[in-house]
């Protein structure tokens, strides 16, 4: 049973490395093609690693897809700042401390989100090839500024939580 199992972890890891070799050469030919990133910037930022070569056809779609996934988590993540009516109560003591500047990036940071959730939506009603290469050409040119953004409200969501949990000395449960 041993021997079983270990020759099904060697076939899952050979077979991941095959798939990540297909996956480079496929990608090489799209990044060729329109200009993109390398490889690892891609992998490092959207873990575009995951995505299985040989069950799709639509290798850019997938790759449209795949980017579009990190962007609808932080875009679900603020609308808890913009929106918090049913957030969790540390989001809700972080809010009482942000600053006008911190909020206001974050609301720009949404809508900046916000257009590219419109536009994959646009494209996921027809297909075309130019135009889910021109998507992610934008957003990963935007990735720098975006990502800028996101460690700022990262830093801020860390700081005011912690300034809100040090001036709460009393609750329920003490």
């Amino acid at each position: 049973m041993e021997i079983t199992e270990e020759k099904t972890e060697f076939e899952k890891k050979h077979s991941k490395e095959q798939n990540l070799k297909k996956l480079k050469k496929a990608y090489e030919e799209i990044s060729t093609k329109y200009n993109f990133p390398n490889f690892n910037f891609m992998n490092e930022n959207f873990e575009i690693e995951n995505i299985q070569v040989e069950e799709t056809e639509l290798f850019l779609k997938m790759i449209r897809k795949h980017v579009t996934e990190k962007i609808f988590f932080f875009l679900r993540s603020l609308e808890m700042f913009i929106n918090p009516q049913a957030a969790p109560v540390f989001i809700m003591n972080i809010i009482k401390q942000l600053s006008e500047s911190e909020k206001e990036t974050i609301k720009e940071l949404y809508k900046k989100l916000a257009r590219y959730e419109i536009e994959a939506f646009g494209l996921e009603a027809e297909y075309n090839e130019k135009k889910e290469a021109e998507f992610v050409k934008k957003l990963v040119d935007d990735w720098k500024d975006i990502s800028g953004d996101l460690k700022f409200v990262y830093q801020a969501m860390k700081d005011n939580h912690e300034k809100e949990f040090k001036k709460s000395t009393k609750s329920y449960f003490g």
